[in-house]
């Protein structure tokens, strides 16, 4: 069965229909948060970033993605799907179910600028950049909460011992991106899926999978485990459980 469709009829369970903020057409004001929008970054043709041994960064997102869900529904904590339908993929169609009562959280692994990899090396492979990146857009309406929601992850991993990297803030063509946090929270405002978003939202860049120990660390399902770990930590602070039209 494709995972896609039997992890979206997991989170239908899970909810018991339509997401509570949602049910009614309308937003309950209270500032709460009661489901995540969980999106597995790039699909279909638009496979992300090449690995240097060669895979797609997609392959490596939807791992990353199926195992996280697993324990989201573990958890009971309420979460739907975004970007993977194949027709209904494009850029604002992944922030389609987002709103102020639902965090938007996009999970992603990195490359870096051609100018970093290695001469010579095809697909691109280099020893210049490891570990996670978090980005956020101040073109998003919650850009407080989203900044706060990055620094908490970003934290989280820091204490799962994960290191971050550094490399978007370089003053070269295609970064410069302001550091909010020295764990490893960027300002990216262009970021269609962060700043369409209508709600808190956050990209993580899990690794760098041009890095051949990255990318062999990250292909580790204990080590993705405690990644997941650090997100659900987060999560569980921030969602509330109840229904707010009950």
């Amino acid at each position: 069965m494709n995972f896609f469709k039997s992890a979206a009829m997991a989170a239908a369970l899970i909810f018991l229909g339509t997401p509570p903020a949602m049910a009614d057409g309308r937003c309950h004001d209270d500032g709460r948060i009661y489901y995540a929008v969980i999106d597995a970054g790039h699909a279909g043709r638009e496979y992300g970033a090449t690995s240097w041994n060669g895979g797609h960064e997609y392959d490596y997102n939807q791992r990353f993605v199926r195992e996280l869900t697993e324990r989201l529904e573990k958890e009971q904590i309420p979460y739907i799907l975004s970007g993977f339908h194949p027709d209904k993929n494009t850029l604002p169609d992944r922030t389609d179910k987002t709103g102020p009562h639902a965090v938007f959280l996009s999970f992603h692994h990195d490359s870096v600028s051609p100018i970093y990899c290695n001469l010579n090396a095809s697909p691109c492979e280099t020893d210049y950049a490891a570990g996670y990146s978090l980005f956020v857009s101040s073109r998003n309406p919650y850009y407080g909460p989203s900044s706060g929601i990055a620094s908490e992850i970003a934290a989280e991993l820091r204490r799962e011992g994960f290191k971050n990297s550094v490399h978007h803030a370089e003053n070269i063509p295609g970064e410069g991106r302001p550091m909010l946090d020295r764990n490893g929270v960027f300002q990216f405002d262009d970021l269609v899926v962060l700043r369409k978003s209508r709600g808190p939202a956050v990209l993580m860049e899990i690794g760098v999978i041009v890095n051949r120990r990255d990318e062999a660390r990250i292909s580790s399902r204990k080590v993705r485990s405690r990644y997941i770990d650090a997100v659900v930590r987060v999560l569980k602070r921030h969602i509330r459980l109840d229904n707010p039209g009950s």
